[in-house]
């Protein structure tokens, strides 16, 4: 009768699909999907995590990653010693990064898709950008735009054009920095300058990703800027992996 039983049960198990089985780091990877709609992604990690939610080593590729209004390229980060909140709870869709012991980080934002965000954010019915143009290149960004203003007695169609260094602040947004502005064909007063570029900063504001980095370095190429922890993250060389799509 036990052998019956045995046998019973080593069948079902080979005919139910191994996508029925709970997995816990696959729910982890479903977040981030179901979060930031990544073109694709990798997720390595050196083995299983504990019952309430710790990894040793975790490394994560996305390509695409989508940031409200903002699509980054790419973001890769390798974490260790990091602590989730319980894996029972992912399968519902709450997800949250307490802390890490260490994390290495670099995102890749391309000039095409920093203008989109641009033109998103400063869009108004009252004192607005539009036909903005941005390039990135490695002495600085260059930008030209017409700035919509409403000074009382007018409306004033201003076109600006910039240059400017990139800077990071607080670890997680990217300001312009120091930026030189040319105003064409009129005087405009200090005060609407300003207040154009207060409507464009920062340019890319990554607190709403739910990890602990802090950023330190800006790389600009033509066409794009990486914003980078110290030290560049590496991939987890022999490890458990997980991809979107499967």
């Amino acid at each position: 009768m036990r052998r019956k039983l045995f046998a019973t049960a080593l069948i079902l198990a080979l005919l139910v699909p191994a996508s029925c089985y709970a997995d816990e780091v696959q729910d982890l990877l479903n977040y981030y999907v179901d979060r930031f709609k990544p073109e694709t992604a990798l997720l390595t990690i050196s083995e299983k995590p504990d019952s309430t939610g710790h990894f040793n080593d975790i490394y994560m590729e996305l390509k695409g990653v989508q940031i409200e209004t903002l699509r980054l390229d790419s973001l890769t980060f390798r974490m260790m010693g990091v602590q989730f909140n319980e894996p029972s709870e992912w399968a519902k869709g709450n997800v949250e990064c307490k802390e890490a012991i260490q994390i290495y980080a670099l995102g890749t934002i391309l000039e095409t898709d920093i203008n989109k965000a641009i033109e998103a954010k400063t869009f108004g019915e009252d004192d607005h950008w539009h036909n903005v143009s941005l390039a990135i290149t490695p002495q600085g960004l260059k930008g030209r735009g017409y700035y919509t203003a409403d000074i009382g007695i007018a409306r004033l169609d201003i076109l600006l054009e910039i240059t400017s260094g990139l800077k990071i602040v607080k670890g997680k947004e990217l300001w312009l920095n120091a930026p030189a502005v040319k105003v064409n064909k009129m005087d405009v007063p200090d005060y609407i300058t300003n207040k154009a570029l207060s409507q464009i900063q920062p340019l890319v504001d990554l607190a709403r990703f739910p990890l602990p980095m802090t950023l330190h370095k800006v790389d600009l190429r033509k066409g794009s800027a990486s914003l980078s922890t110290r030290t560049l993250p590496k991939p987890i060389e022999k490890g458990i992996k997980y991809s979107y799509p499967k």
